[in-house]
């Protein structure tokens, strides 16, 4: 069964009720970065603030791992240039409100990284290139069993966000990184830790997140995380401490008109953010459920209702006093023929101190058409109001992938959002932004170009090549902004970095 991506019901089903999008490993190496927050830049929705990222330039973007929040740095926002890229796995962006599913602080929508998946052995990655006058390179060890792995690295420069654009930064950051799994008899513990030490124009930053969790259970699962980190800074520092729990499951109860059972999740939250000297207490109640109404019925193959509510106490920061807020949603998926689904969402979210909250709406269209093999495309027209901040936008996302001969085939993706309205957004929104990427595939060789455009940017023509040495070892030579070398209030200038991974 189908439901929000966001939610604790089956949070591995897709896609969600709101508007998403993903980019994989394979598309993250191939943009050749070395920091997270350039190569999440690329994303239509995503504008640059700081060294961090927002959602069409509204606050309330929560950014998350392996879906555990991540600590922010002292301004609020967290710090993409701390996250090794080498260890991430891939990404995905949710626009509109996830309050009911993710908690306060999810008021614009959610970037959720996935760190590199147990069981691919051990891989070493080394880079090196230049990037605007600067040196760029990097270099990850990862030592890996099927219980886990551990690694550690450094890197040299990366393309930093500002106002803007790109600008390219002359830091040196070292990080040690793991994660591991194991079962302990019908409870699967889960666990990974990272640690990252920035040094940049005679300053350092130390940055550090760990997280624990169990799991278990059949036809009821439950799950139980815990997770701690922060920023240090010269003169700031940030923590964040969290703790969750959830049940869920099939009801067994079924509906006249449907196959399945309803299913429901219930569970607590608890989080303690710290900002410089001042604390924001936050607990948190919710529940949710998946409700089919009708399946396997003439132009009803599917239809689903969801629905969530969240009731969170949020202490606020010095001087603004505690108080309660109820957090909600509601949404369905309709799909009237096999390949054909409409889905629709309505959410109330609120920042993290209680201070702005704010109403998403989103209709949408999916359609994976049986007779054009490896099609898929989505269509999405979303309403975002948050205090006077206003974003009407239209996100497309579409993928075709096709055999063009023995052993070859060809992957065309398009990733693109009209914002046709958007007032009072903390940083200024393109109108039109989009990212076009083209893949050939032969044997062991692979070709990928892309064209990446925001209004009133330059854009620029991205290009790698890709070959396969051995079942275990490939070479990526990627070069950005090829026909460009950007300009004033566009990304940074031409960018070339040549990669070596190699499994043992």
């Amino acid at each position: 069964m189908d439901v929000a991506a966001a939610s604790h019901i089956d949070a591995a089903a897709r896609p969600a009720m709101v508007s998403e999008q993903a980019l994989s490993a394979d598309t993250l190496r191939r943009r050749g970065s070395v920091l997270t927050g350039e190569a999440l830049a690329d994303w239509p929705w995503l504008g640059p603030t700081g060294r961090g990222l927002l959602v069409s330039g509204l606050p309330g973007s929560l950014l998350l791992l392996d879906g555990m929040r991540l600590a922010p740095a002292a301004t609020g926002l967290v710090d993409l240039a701390m996250i090794p890229l080498a260890v991430i796995g891939g990404a995905r962006l949710s626009a509109g409100g996830a309050g009911a599913a993710q908690g306060a602080g999810s008021l614009s929508g959610f970037v959720d990284m996935q760190l590199a998946a147990i069981g691919g052995g051990s891989q070493i990655l080394a880079a090196t290139g230049g990037q605007a006058g600067r040196s760029i390179a990097a270099i990850d060890l990862r030592l890996g069993s099927e219980r886990g792995w551990l690694g550690g690295g450094f890197t040299q420069g990366g393309g930093v966000p500002s106002p803007a654009g790109l600008a390219a930064s002359g830091q040196q950051r070292w990080h040690l990184a793991g994660r591991f799994e194991q079962d302990v008899g019908a409870v699967r513990l889960r666990g990974r830790g990272l640690f990252a030490s920035r040094r940049e124009s005679g300053t350092r930053s130390d940055w550090h997140d760990v997280a624990i969790g169990l799991s278990g259970g059949t036809r009821w699962q439950w799950q139980l995380a815990a997770a701690r980190g922060g920023q240090d800074d010269a003169t700031q520092s940030s923590r964040l401490g969290q703790a969750r729990a959830v049940i869920g499951g099939a009801t067994g109860l079924i509906l006249p008109g449907a196959a399945e059972p309803i299913s429901v999740a219930a569970g607590a939250e608890w989080r303690q953010l710290r900002l410089a000297e001042s604390k924001v207490p936050a607990r948190e109640l919710f529940a949710e459920a998946a409700v089919p109404l009708l399946q396997d019925r003439p132009a009803a193959e599917n239809l689903v209702a969801t629905l969530g509510v969240r009731q969170a106490w949020l202490g606020g920061l010095a001087g603004h006093g505690g108080r309660a807020e109820t957090l909600w949603q509601a949404g369905g998926r309709w799909e009237p023929f096999p390949g054909i689904a409409l889905r629709g969402q309505v959410a109330r979210g609120i920042d993290d101190f209680g201070d702005v909250s704010g109403i998403s709406r989103s209709v949408g269209l999916i359609a994976t058409p049986a007779f054009v093999p490896g099609f898929a495309i989505t269509v999405d027209r979303r309403w975002q109001s948050q205090g006077l901040a206003r974003v009407q936008a239209l996100d497309l996302s579409a993928s075709w992938r096709l055999r063009t001969g023995d052993g070859a085939q060809l992957a065309l993706a398009v990733l693109a959002t009209h914002h046709d309205l958007s007032e009072h957004t903390l940083v200024p929104v393109p109108r039109f932004a989009s990212l076009l990427r083209a893949t050939l595939e032969t044997g062991q060789w692979a070709v990928s170009a892309g064209w990446r455009h925001r209004t009133a940017q330059a854009g620029g023509v991205d290009v790698s090549l890709e070959r396969q040495l051995s079942g275990r070892i490939r070479i990526v030579a990627s070069v950005s902004n090829a026909v460009n070398s950007g300009r004033d209030g566009g990304p940074v200038g031409r960018q070339a970095l040549l990669q070596l991974v190699a499994g043992f």
